[in-house]
């Protein structure tokens, strides 16, 4: 075992009853407090530090210098100098790193095979120890962090997000710009670049300001031999950091009105209520409780007052930013058009719930409850992939006790009524500072940066008095008991039978598979119910009738079914490439009778005027506005659309949903459904018995009607098309380019020959043309099957270069990938094969991974569950120099390239 320092103490991590991971806390003797984590039989280990360090620690004159520290990182370090060489090795043993900036928090991770993990932590380490900070790859790291922030100029959440920043108190360091550009990363008279970059990582970067999560298939005390190895000769802090103390909002701040306009047409209202820091309360989690109350759905709730009056579509509560000083307390809502002019009578009625809160709602019942939910939640949670785990807990372990890594975030110990009563007085107009986001708007100022129009103005006296004044038709009402809450906890007992799926009814309207899952044994399950539906995909006039509909139904059950979702019984209503699914999970005591409950109301339901309406104008207005999306966003959705049948150009919904009135609609929905045919599967810890049941119900509720096929749509071959170029517009000024290359067959070996060629290139590819040739912020290839069809997709989208150059760019990095394949050693290869063969045999990490897995095989007609064995035995015989020869091919037949470009 490591050495620790003397003040160490044994903690006892809380786990869930499934969880079989071991937990040990220790501190290094240069104070760096680690988490090890031994995970038996995980194929992969994992490591994570959190640094207590982020934009809110970057200098005035130096906005974005954390986010750039995060990048330069990876790009190098005095014992590896080398850019790519950490993410080179970790490809070639099944891994990845990644690493994000936040406001107080830095955090860097990666994963990788488990025998790989010392080597790659000497790499981790390096860089966090002595990173290299070239003079060169700062210039061209310059570049990326320019595109990065071109890249989202005209995102709306960062656009909100500026106003947000210009309109808080100029002294705190929430205002300052968090990402970076080649206007503030520079040298200047305040020094050099490099050395601004070295000074914050010598202050921040240190032992007391960190947290290590190392997880693995290793023993604890191999864990902690590696983290002292590794870790110990970070140095410890000089001094400690300076507590934020400057209020987030001055008083001129608090009380207004901001109005911002937005570049897509877009109706919301935001109302933030400012509080302190609320991170002592975790134990309570008093605000989520408040947040709960405030965002309930059900009957009598706030939100089912509003929607009712036609007034809004959505209203969530309790986001907002948050940190060691402050906590943004959000509502925010999405507004009808209707409701964009009823603005101050929804404020309003806001206030008037909030204070029905404060006079009726602190009561132990409905927070135990919550309590009980939220317990049940980690309880059976499902399992974390050990690079997820590790994330989230080094972050954790700065904001709660080292016991409460995994718990913290479940805990509620009991209510505080004075706290829950005093956070509820701050909730007022005074304090408030509400945002309208509407293109209509009056705006007189325009935010550096984003260049967001917005305005900010005071509450006036006539509004506070009416936001004090409850409407006199009134008639919110809190949450009653909920009657969705289960009694059962225990998953159902193991009934003989195999690990596979089994048809237990196959019949002229319905095929019902059944499977009970015997690893993960929690009460839980999915349930999966696919309408083969011919004329939802018979044109894209039926296809938007069928999502429209999709929406109401979940919209209409809402009021029933939301007591449901609480309890954790989730569904979902969409349209498919077949027909529509409904699609049921979490707890299974009740799934099956919500399941009964969907089927039945999906038949009868009759929507109001009114919401059909409103939620028309929602979807119009989504698919309207799709032609603003990023361009490389617009090209996938477009190489989608053009290959696989069913589906349809949001362009295309929207020219055709737009002229239906109520009335066509009510006789088009009825079309919809003849002819049918059921394909059902029930998984979780069901018994035969129980799926049985579901078959019934099922074929009790069924329309008469004529039988559909249950035929899978073809997949359209590139081959075929009249041409291989396709322009798709754009109003975006970047540039973007989709380079793919379709197999001539969905056999196991053309399957895997197209596997392998992303596993030996994607690396190389990012590298080449984000990292060395700066073309764009956005760049890589992809594996890309449809279907079982294989192939694969190069990308770029670039703000510099024209749709020419970045293609020419992209046939010469292809090109010298092809050339450097001709030189594959047979190590290599069988190195690569190995690889690809641990990430082909990895077994489901959850009950939703292994539903989701297994309806899709259910739904592409593999029924014989078996395609991991024939990948296997493909990748087994499969030889560099005949899958040399068919890369070649498919790599340089033009009739089976498709190029798309904006």
């Amino acid at each position: 075992m490591a050495n620790s320092s003397p003040t160490d103490e044994v903690v006892r991590v809380v786990r869930s009853s499934g969880d079989k991971r071991d937990y040990q806390h220790l501190t290094l003797e240069n104070q760096l407090r680690v988490l090890l984590v031994h995970c038996p039989d995980s194929p992969k280990a994992a490591a994570s530090v959190a640094v207590n360090a982020g934009h809110f620690d970057d200098p005035e004159h130096t906005q974005g210098l954390a986010h750039f520290l995060e990048h330069m990182l990876f790009l190098g370090s005095e014992k590896y100098p080398e850019p790519a060489a950490f993410g080179h090795f970790l490809n070639l043993h099944g891994g990845q790193h990644n690493a994000w900036t936040g406001t107080e928090f830095s955090n860097f991770h990666f994963d990788c095979n488990a025998n790989a993990l010392p080597r790659s932590l000497e790499f981790f380490s390096a860089m966090l120890k002595e990173p290299l900070l070239s003079e060169a790859w700062i210039t061209k790291e310059r570049q990326s962090i320019e595109s990065e922030f071109r890249l989202k100029q005209n995102d709306e959440l960062r656009r909100l997000y500026q106003v947000h920043k210009v309109t808080a108190n100029s002294e705190h360091p929430f205002s300052q710009f968090s990402v970076g550009n080649l206007k503030t990363l520079k040298s200047d008279e305040y020094g050099n670049l490099k050395a601004k970059l070295k000074s914050f990582f010598e202050e921040h970067y240190v032992a007391q300001r960190m947290r290590l999560v190392l997880a693995g298939p290793q023993s604890i005390e191999e864990l902690g031999q590696l983290a002292q190895h590794y870790f110990s000769q970070i140095k410890q802090e000089s001094h400690r950091k300076n507590p934020i103390t400057k209020p987030l909002y001055l008083k001129r701040q608090r009380g207004v009105w901001i109005k911002v306009r937005p570049i897509k047409v877009a109706y919301r209202l935001i109302l933030t209520l400012p509080l302190p820091s609320i991170d002592a309360d975790y134990p309570h989690k008093t605000t989520s409780y408040i947040a709960h109350l405030l965002g309930y759905e059900g009957p009598g709730s706030l939100f089912n007052a509003l929607r009712s009056k036609g007034w809004v579509n959505s209203l969530s509560a309790g986001g907002g930013i948050s940190g060691s000083n402050f906590k943004d307390f959000n509502i925010n809502l999405q507004l009808t058009e209707s409701g964009r002019h009823k603005v101050e009578q929804v404020v309003q009625w806001i206030f008037a719930y909030i204070r029905k809160i404060e006079a009726e709602g602190i009561e132990d019942w409905r927070y135990e409850e919550r309590r009980i939910t939220t317990e049940m939640s980690f309880l059976y949670q499902e399992p974390t992939p050990v690079g997820e785990l590790t994330n989230q807990l080094s972050v954790n372990a700065f904001h709660y006790k080292m016991e409460d890594a995994l718990y913290g975030d479940y805990r509620m110990d009991g209510l505080n009524p004075s706290y829950a009563k005093q956070l509820l007085r701050q909730m007022t107009a005074e304090n408030a500072r509400i945002t309208l986001v509407a293109p209509d708007v009056t705006t007189t100022e325009t935010a550096p940066i984003y260049h967001t129009e917005y305005s900010l103005e005071a509450i006036s006296t006539g509004q506070h008095k009416s936001f004090q004044t409850t409407p006199q038709d009134f008639n919110c009402a809190l949450p009653k008991p909920n009657r969705f809450l289960n009694s059962r906890f225990e998953p159902l007992p193991l009934e003989v039978g195999g690990s596979i799926p089994k048809l237990i009814e196959d019949s002229a309207q319905l095929q019902l598979w059944h499977l009970q899952d015997r690893d993960f044994r929690v009460p839980k399950g999915h349930i999966y119910l696919s309408l083969k539906l011919p004329a939802v995909t018979s044109s894209a006039f039926n296809f938007a009738i069928a999502r429209l509909w999709s929406e109401l139904m979940i919209d209409a059950l809402n009021d029933d079914l939301y007591d449901a979702e609480v309890a954790g019984l989730h569904f979902n209503i969409y349209p498919t490439q077949s027909g529509i699914t409904i699609h049921t999970t979490g707890l299974s005591a009740g799934q099956i009778p919500l399941m009964q409950h969907l089927i039945e109301r999906s038949l009868k339901t009759r929507f109001a005027r009114r919401r059909w309406n409103d939620l028309k104008q929602s979807l119009l207005s989504n698919w309207l506005s799709a032609h603003q999306n990023q361009p490389l966003n617009k090209l996938f959705a477009e190489l989608n659309q053009q290959l696989q049948s069913g589906l349809f150009r949001l362009s295309d919904l929207a020219c055709e949903l737009a002229p239906v009135s109520f009335r066509q609609f009510t006789v088009e929905v009825a079309k919809l459904f003849s002819p049918i045919h059921v394909t059902a599967f029930a998984h979780g810890d069901w018994q035969k018995e129980n799926a049985l049941q579901l078959g019934q119900l099922i074929k009790a509720n069924l329309p008469s009607s004529q039988n559909a096929s249950t035929r899978r749509p073809p997949i359209k071959r590139v081959r075929d098309f009249v041409a291989q170029q396709l322009d798709v517009p754009s109003e975006h000024s970047d540039t973007a380019l989709l380079l793919y290359y379709q197999g001539v067959d969905d056999t196991s070996t053309e399957q895997v020959s197209f596997m392998l060629l992303q596993q030996l290139i994607h690396q190389s590819i990012f590298q080449t043309l984000r990292t060395e040739k700066q073309l764009g912020y956005v760049a890589g290839s992809q594996y890309f099957p449809v279907q079982r069809l294989p192939g694969i997709l190069f990308f770029l989208q670039s703000h510099e270069f024209t749709a020419d150059e970045i293609f020419q760019a992209m046939q010469e990095v292809i090109e010298q990938q092809l050339e450097k394949l001709n030189n594959l050693t047979l190590k290599e290869w069988h190195h690569a094969k190995s690889i690809l063969k641990q990430q082909i045999k990895t077994v489901d990490r959850n009950l939703r991974v292994r539903s989701q897995r297994l309806w899709g095989a259910i739904q592409l007609g593999d029924t014989e569950f078996n395609r991991q064995q024939q990948l296997l035995s493909a990748l087994e015989h499969c030889q560099l120099v005949e899958w040399l020869e068919r890369i070649k091919q498919r790599l340089t037949d033009k009739t089976q390239a498709l190029r798309l470009q904006t």
